[in-house]
């Protein structure tokens, strides 16, 4: 379930989004709503910063930068991709089609046959009874014939069929998956986020647990790294989540240097013990000999009735603590204010 607003919340994000909406030369369809919904609800933070920055000085977006916006960081499965699988899917069913047709087609013949040596049995004189038999013999070795043809195509389309199902499941998954990195996107976070506020046990010491980490000064290093120098050190760190997740854990990559990993059944403590273990593995990434990495970690747990709007939102003010008390620490923010790291 990506969208988790109640009904008041989502109702103030239409009329947030509707005068913005209004402004823009797309016009007001699914697609541009589902664009500024994201924005004003705070829930898509790399797309907010390119409308922003479409938007500025009286700018508006038109259709083409509506749907272009929409497909990058909102839609599942890449529309070409989708497009191609769609084009295939028809194919296969042309196909299957076609046989059936076929099928149809040497029925009809087939009963023909049938009745025209029925009727030549009946008015055969003597004799020609083998010349006839002779013939339905051969029609029904055609007919098994062109049934077998039939049934290979159809064993083919069935294997096409199965190929094609799994194109699309590796469509999908791929579609969750930030391709730098192999960690989850935001689609998987926002998906398993989802199943985290199900979880009876909101509210207790084993509620599901957050981590927010991002690289420091991240801007600094953008301007003195080359482009490969700079995705090694996001892919090492990277590395350094997926080395202290377990397997029922969820890490990715929320943006170009912001991660998060979502711990389902963790304490508070747990969950603090795993971040200052990910934040010493950052700690060891050297993109060369002058520059040294550090992580700044928000953690926190999620609180019984909270929204996931809520609850990432505490996770980012234990994240901006640990920012403005010096960057490279771990700071814990509990739903009741309980826990100290």
């Amino acid at each position: 379930m990506r969208y988790t607003e109640s009904i008041a919340a989502s109702a103030q994000a239409l009329r947030t989004a509707l005068p913005l909406m209004s402004r823009q030369r797309a016009a007001l369809h699914p697609v541009s709503y589902a664009v500024w919904y994201e924005h004003v609800v705070n829930m898509n933070a790399a797309l907010s910063r390119e409308l922003l920055t479409l938007t500025k000085e009286g700018c508006s977006l038109d259709e083409a930068q509506t749907w272009s916006l929409y497909r990058r960081y909102i839609a599942e499965l890449d529309e070409d991709r989708a497009l191609h699988l769609s084009r295939e899917v028809g194919d296969v069913l042309g196909g299957v089609t076609d046989c059936a047709e076929r099928a149809d087609q040497q029925v009809h013949h087939y009963a023909g046959a049938l009745q025209r040596w029925l009727d030549a049995l009946a008015h055969a004189a003597p004799g020609q009874h083998t010349q006839v038999l002779a013939a339905a013999l051969q029609g029904t070795q055609d007919m098994q014939s062109a049934i077998g043809g039939l049934m290979a195509r159809l064993a083919l389309s069935r294997e096409e069929v199965a190929r094609l199902r799994q194109e699309v499941q590796r469509a999908r998954s791929e579609a969750l998956l930030d391709p730098l990195t192999g960690l989850g996107n935001r689609r998987a976070f926002e998906k398993a986020l989802a199943g985290c506020l199900r979880s009876p046990d909101a509210g207790t010491p084993v509620a599901p647990c957050l981590v927010l980490g991002d690289i420091d000064d991240f801007g600094t290093l953008r301007q003195q790294l080359n482009n490969t120098q700079l995705e090694d050190v996001v892919h090492q760190v990277a590395t350094a989540v997926r080395s202290v997740a377990q397997s029922h854990h969820v890490a990715v990559r929320l943006e170009e240097h912001a991660f998060a990993l979502l711990l389902p059944d963790a304490g508070l403590h747990e969950a603090h013990q795993v971040a200052e273990q990910w934040r010493h593995g950052a700690a060891q990434v050297r993109p060369d000999d002058s520059h040294r990495i550090s992580l700044s970690v928000g953690v926190t747990q999620l609180g019984r009735e909270e929204s996931a709007r809520d609850f990432v939102m505490r996770a980012h003010q234990a994240l901006s603590a640990s920012r403005a008390q010096g960057r490279n620490r771990v700071t814990v923010l509990s739903a009741d204010e309980r826990f100290a790291a």
